[in-house]
């Protein structure tokens, strides 16, 4: 059971939002409205960079998690970390680049299969089902705390990722871009996840 993956220390009582499910539907624009719209109304919500749309609470409870420390890898570019992001890397190869973010949520965050489904949907993919996931995750320890690495494969991009809970918060650590360059640098990013430390929290 899926469950089984995301046990962890105590923790406090998580708040629950929700996640709006994404949509591939077209927008077409309509008639220019006439009224006086305040600009912030007009702005379309941030995202988490991805694909997650941040709600009212999210920003403040990402920075309540903590501080993630790790070793960049070599060849591979640290890039500005904005927003909820609490790390963004990125590695080039031949046929397109990677993007490696990491951000943490309180909660469960909706569990795994509904994040799994979310990556899964970013890259042109079906659902999948309860019964297939044990297909492409395993567990995994990360800074002596046990969670679950995904393997995502499609065309032409492909995702591996670490979800983590810990202390109260799930953390997202996800390498998403061309599918070539993620399965060349798989190895790499299993390394880079055994040198993550955890700050913020009693240990």
């Amino acid at each position: 059971m899926l469950g089984v993956f995301l046990t962890g220390c105590d923790r406090p009582e998580p708040f629950a939002y929700r996640i709006p499910k994404e949509s591939r539907d077209v927008s077409v624009p309509g008639p220019v409205a006439t009224t006086n719209t305040p600009a912030e109304a007009k702005a379309p919500a941030p995202t988490s960079g991805s694909g997650m749309q941040v709600l009212p609470g999210m920003q403040e409870a990402a920075d309540e998690a903590g501080t993630i420390l790790y070793t960049t890898p070599t060849d591979w570019t640290e890039l500005p970390a904005s927003g909820i992001r609490k790390a963004y890397l990125q590695v080039s190869g031949e046929n397109g680049t990677a993007d490696l973010t990491i951000t943490a949520f309180p909660g469960d965050v909706g569990g795994v299969l509904a994040n799994i489904n979310r990556w899964r949907g970013q890259i042109g993919l079906e659902p999948a089902t309860a019964d297939q996931v044990a297909s492409f995750t395993e567990q995994i320890n990360i800074f002596q705390h046990g969670g679950l690495y995904v393997e995502i494969d499609g065309a032409p991009d492909s995702i591996r990722a670490a979800i983590l809970p810990f202390h109260g918060y799930t953390w997202f650590i996800k390498l998403q871009g061309a599918s070539s360059t993620v399965f060349e640098n798989e190895i790499i990013f299993k390394e880079f996840l055994d040198t993550i430390e955890m700050e913020g929290h009693a240990h």
